[in-house]
């Protein structure tokens, strides 16, 4: 079997890109038999597989719109002989004749429509519908997706797959060393609470900041907020910066722009507590991360959420300021809470297997190019 997959754009930073390194990374060490060949945006040393089955495809195109034009155009073509074309971040074309696999992570864009561009969201009523419609199978990267596909898609279940993601072998408790060798490259204090991800609307990181300036003021609180990732330019949050300097936070929050893979986890493992109070989430790959680093997790229960944290985490009905607030003042003045957010955390993530997520996919491979 020769599988084509595109993974056009996961040389950005964040959750795309860690779940399907992971993924890729471990369906490449479990199948050295079949052949694979990977569209990609650079090369990726991580997936050059000893066994010489897997060939990296390189299309230099880092725009997301001439990606698409690009696959459109001339992936049919490129994946001449393939038997499976597998679009590994919800992307997807026309005029194949393999069978197609799409993995989707989440329909955000159609549930708030309303903090995306018109453009986004017309691609997605339209297009991605289409795309999906016309996929032997799609994969959803939780039973939260799977749900929102059947509602928003109307897409048979019988051809929708829940394979959950997983995270890094690298996304484990980080020794004293390395935790204060990453505090020293960023300039963090020995407190600070984090939050990791793009900084967009959907992260609703202006009622964090809010939230903060509250927490702060209420346990006097000396540490940083920390805000790990890059600008969504599409989804800009207008209001957070300004919000910043209206509460005279601007010292109090740092912004580290995109973090490389090795900083991550003592930058989580060195955190008093991770917090997402995100709008919604397909899944929740950096929760996940932060419960394998052992750092307590404070998390809105959106989307997928709750089924990524389980009860491993100090769960929000309401993603407001007072709830993350009081979230933020329990967690930093009970110790015990603490240790017992991360043992939980820990055991939680140990759920999500990349070796599980690796064999689910081949089977799923194999199940398409028998039928």
């Amino acid at each position: 079997m020769k599988v084509a997959i595109e993974a056009l754009g996961i040389h950005t930073f964040g959750g795309g890109r860690t779940a399907t390194l992971s993924l890729l990374e471990a369906l490449f060490a479990l199948d050295q038999e079949n052949e694979y060949l990977v569209f990609l945006t650079r090369p990726e040393p991580s997936l050059e597989a000893p066994a010489g089955n897997v060939q990296q495809r390189i299309v230099p195109i880092q725009n997301r719109f001439l990606a698409r034009i690009w696959a459109q155009l001339r992936l049919p073509r490129a994946v001449r002989g393939c038997d499976l074309v597998h679009f590994a971040k919800n992307l997807g074309v026309f005029g194949l004749k393999a069978p197609t696999v799409v993995t989707i992570y989440d329909l955000t864009t159609l549930i708030h429509p309303e903090i995306f561009p018109r453009s986004d969201v017309w691609y997605w009523r339209t297009f991605q519908r289409r795309t999906l419609q016309a996929a032997d199978r799609v994969i959803a990267i939780s039973q939260t997706t799977a749900a929102d596909l059947l509602r928003y898609y109307e897409l048979p279940a019988e051809r929708i797959r829940v394979i959950y993601p997983a995270i890094a072998a690298q996304f484990k408790p980080a020794d004293e060393e390395e935790v204060a060798r990453v505090r020293r490259r960023y300039g963090l204090p020995a407190d600070y609470i984090l939050h990791v991800g793009r900084i967009d609307r959907k992260k609703n990181l202006t009622t964090l900041v809010r939230a903060f300036a509250r927490f702060r003021e209420r346990l006097s609180f000396q540490g940083k907020l920390v805000l790990a990732g890059t600008e969504y330019l599409k989804a800009r949050d207008l209001d957070l910066h300004p919000t910043i300097d209206e509460l005279d936070l601007r010292g109090e929050v740092i912004f580290t722009g995109a973090v490389p893979d090795p900083d991550l986890p003592p930058l989580y493992s060195g955190a008093l507590a991770t917090v997402f109070p995100t709008l919604h989430e397909g899944f929740g790959l950096a929760p996940v991360e932060a419960m394998a680093c052992g750092s307590p997790l404070i998390a809105h229960r959106a989307g997928a959420l709750q089924e990524a944290a389980g009860e491993a985490a100090v769960l929000l009905e309401d993603p407001g300021v007072e709830p993350i607030a009081r979230a933020l003042c329990l967690v930093a003045s009970e110790p015990v809470l603490r240790e017992e957010l991360r043992d939980r955390g820990l055991a939680r993530a140990t759920l999500f297997s990349r070796e599980a997520s690796a064999r689910q996919t081949l089977a799923l491979y194999k199940e398409v190019t028998d039928q």
